[in-house]
């Protein structure tokens, strides 16, 4: 244990007491043009390994697509880190989690608009008669007292009164008692004939 100590404190004093001044003055002896080609070897394949890792992440963060992460991969380990500029054009635009974050905030965009529709338009109904705020599900006004819904006499859906023809089934709601007599006595004559067979 004592010479692990020793071995770090001399290091230590090498590291304080290293005349540094000495060393830039005189640092043109010590770089040959074979250590200036080991460094720039060296420095390239840093970046190289550097660009591959980077690609590596960054494709992760951008698709799901298997094929497609290694093909970005393999873009860049194969051919020299300059291929990098291919990737960044052929990559997605946005990571998944900035699609996923986009596609939140616009479904709860769209849910707020729908919501403020909905109370609008519940708020901004009133009675065709004397303009009195109603709800929807009114049938008669809480004011004047007036009808706001009719029935088709036919399909039975609801109508505005002062419609004159359905739009569900495209039948004249006009001489409505006139139909509904006739419908009764179409009723009448048919268990007439029907006793009399």
């Amino acid at each position: 244990m004592k010479e692990i100590l020793i071995y770090i404190e001399n290091f230590f004093n090498k590291i304080i007491y290293f005349d540094y001044i000495w060393f830039l003055i005189n640092i043109w002896d010590f770089i040959t043009l074979e250590w200036f080609l080991k460094f720039i070897i060296v420095y390239f394949f840093v970046i190289w390994i550097s660009i591959i890792i980077w690609v590596t992440r960054d494709i992760i963060n951008r698709t799901n697509n298997i094929f497609f992460q290694i093909i970005s991969i393999l873009i860049v380990l194969f051919w020299t880190p300059l291929w990098v500029v291919i990737y960044l054009l052929i990559r997605p635009s946005k990571t998944l989690f900035e699609k996923y974050y986009e596609e939140a905030s616009l479904e709860e965009v769209i849910d707020d608009v729908w919501e403020n529709k909905k109370a609008l338009l519940d708020e901004d109904l009133k009675c065709h008669y004397c303009f009195y705020p109603i709800k929807k599900e009114y049938k008669f006004c809480p004011n004047c007292r007036k009808k706001l819904k009719e029935e088709c006499i036919w399909c039975w859906r609801e109508l505005k009164p002062e419609w004159k023809i359905c739009p569900f089934c495209w039948k004249d709601q006009e001489n409505k008692v006139e139909k509904i007599l006739s419908k009764k006595e179409d009723k009448k004559s048919k268990k007439i004939d029907k006793q009399k067979k």
